[in-house]
């Protein structure tokens, strides 16, 4: 019994995934050993939610019920002919157990019951409901606890859902949940835990108390996933490095861009693991294509200019005083109303305090280098794809995470105001720590800018 909270004994036959349940709820892929072959667990071993500083929900983890045929026989022969519950039943097999060597493994899973507030019965669904089941059932009512049935591997064994409900039905067992633990729903563990408030009414409170703590700690932790990733995307996308026109200076300029974005993506793909508490071989190895290309500034596109309130009229517009424009930023030569009226110089000013280096470097004959719109169309979606994974994966998964894109999903899923923010980013060269420049204070547009970022990651994908 747990004095400070609640205790569990999860319980079930041998490779039902007893193990890969705590895994899943303690966000730990290191507990205990999970391995197809049956009766990998040999003795009892806990782990714990910590509620606060006094509270917990300890969970311990069990042997499987190998032979529980065997056992179910033992324990219906025993007080032949009396009128004894089941509880004595239990006790007087463990206080005879040196009789009965060959149900050392069982001993273990009838202590946890007898110890613990509540049982979880894990279940495999995609075994058929066989008689071996029905007795470890009939085992389980004997320890006069709340037993509430974990149905695993819902997916694979979907077909066999039916009958688990009404076999469990008939032997008075209502209050199961679904739960995989390959495939992973918040909402299913919610479910765990608001059972256990419907079958332990005392600990109502307590239970509710860790309800509101997981999805705080849920929310959070995809909070913080959003926004290594919409980071990520600036860094990136605000990247650019100044090279001068020759090929040789123009290739080795792209090279280290594409090593330094690609490590960049390592490394944010490195915390979005350890965030969820998964281990970097659980990833299928996967490369960015960084493709190679150079992209230059349009300076004075239509976009780039309306970005800065400029609107554009008449032939200028159409790119007829478009060589005037630049000589009147980059040379401040004074041109009469017949080129270009004073308003429009003023405007363009302004832009000349925007794009300053950009002109210098198109005076200089030199050039920028950055990621083109298929690598960072690719980037974004890598990591809204790697999310979405983390989010619904088990720790008890042993498939490798696959965030490869493919051209369908780059076509289809890019949001609506891409266009946008790729305008946005890439006017500020100094949101980029990959750069040589600074990132400017916290205040500053780019935490505006990673806002709106994170509002479109988590737009659509529900915490639970």
């Amino acid at each position: 019994m747990n004095n400070s909270g609640l205790s569990v004994a999860v319980v079930g036959h041998a490779n039902a995934g007893k193990t890969s349940l705590i895994r899943t709820l303690l966000r730990d892929t290191e507990f205990g050993e999970v391995a197809d072959q049956a009766g990998t667990t040999r003795h009892v071993e806990g782990g714990a939610l910590a509620i606060d500083e006094n509270k917990n929900l300890a969970l311990f983890d069990t042997p499987g019920l190998e032979d529980s045929m065997r056992l179910f026989y033992l324990l219906s022969t025993f007080f032949d002919g009396q009128s004894v519950d089941g509880i004595e039943r239990l006790n007087y097999f463990l206080a005879h157990l040196s009789d009965y060597p060959e149900l050392q493994q069982e001993a273990k899973v009838l202590r946890a019951l007898l110890n613990n507030d509540i049982i979880f019965y894990v279940i495999d669904l995609r075994e058929p409901v066989l008689g071996k089941y029905r007795d470890e059932l009939h085992i389980l009512s004997y320890a006069a606890k709340p037993v509430i049935p974990v149905l695993n591997f819902t997916i694979e064994g979907a077909a066999n859902l039916e009958q688990w409900k009404t076999q469990l039905a008939r032997l008075n067992f209502h209050a199961f949940v679904s739960f995989d633990n390959v495939h992973f729903k918040f909402a299913d563990e919610l479910k765990i835990y608001q059972k256990m408030q419907t079958l332990l009414t005392d600990k109502e409170e307590l239970l509710q108390e860790l309800i509101n703590q997981r999805r705080q700690q849920w929310s959070e932790l995809f909070n913080a996933a959003a926004e290594l990733a919409g980071s990520l995307f600036i860094e990136c996308a605000s990247l650019r490095y100044k090279t001068f026109n020759g090929e040789k200076e123009i290739e080795q300029t792209t090279a280290k861009l594409q090593q330094v974005v690609r490590e960049a993506e390592k490394k944010c793909v490195r915390r979005l693991l350890k965030l969820y508490q998964f281990r970097k071989d659980d990833l299928r190895n996967s490369q960015l294509p960084v493709e190679q290309g150079g992209w230059e500034l349009d300076l004075f596109s239509a976009d780039n200019l309306q970005e800065f309130g400029i609107k554009l009229t008449g032939n200028i517009a159409k790119g007829a005083g478009l060589g005037v424009a630049i000589d009147l930023v980059t040379a401040g030569m004074t041109l009469g109303a017949a080129a270009v009226t004073g308003g429009i110089a003023g405007a363009l000013w302004g832009v000349k305090q925007h794009y300053f280096d950009e002109i210098q470097a198109k005076i200089k004959g030199s050039r920028y280098i950055c990621l083109n719109d298929v690598t960072l169309q690719v980037l974004w979606l890598r990591q809204v794809k790697l999310l979405q994974a983390l989010q619904k994966r088990g720790h008890a998964s042993f498939a490798k995470i696959d965030y490869q894109i493919t051209e369908q999903r780059r076509e289809n899923e890019l949001p609506e105001n891409w266009s946008k923010w790729l305008r946005k980013a890439r006017s500020r060269p100094e949101w980029s720590s990959l750069s040589s420049q600074s990132i400017e204070p916290a205040e500053n547009k780019r935490l505006l800018f990673m806002k709106e970022l994170c509002q479109e990651l988590v737009k659509g994908e529900s915490l639970l």
